[in-house]
């Protein structure tokens, strides 16, 4: 499946405080650094939803570090 980015924007924007895993219900986001407009969702990866996002994405919703 692929979400363009400016969707994922207005997801993350509705859901203030959940993480872009959260968002995306994936177990876990890759940075990729060729993509720049599209998420890709892969179903099944070692048995685990996962996403591929532009690095840029990934980087502005990265959570801030534990405390």
């Amino acid at each position: 499946m692929r979400i363009p980015v400016e969707q994922v924007e207005q997801q993350m924007a509705a859901a203030e405080g959940k993480t872009l895993e959260e968002v995306l219900e994936v177990f876990e986001v890759f940075a990729s650094g060729s993509l720049t407009d599209e998420v890709y969702i892969l179903e099944d990866v070692g048995g685990k939803r996962i996403a591929i996002a532009p690095a840029a994405l990934k980087q502005r919703y990265k959570p801030p570090p534990p405390a």
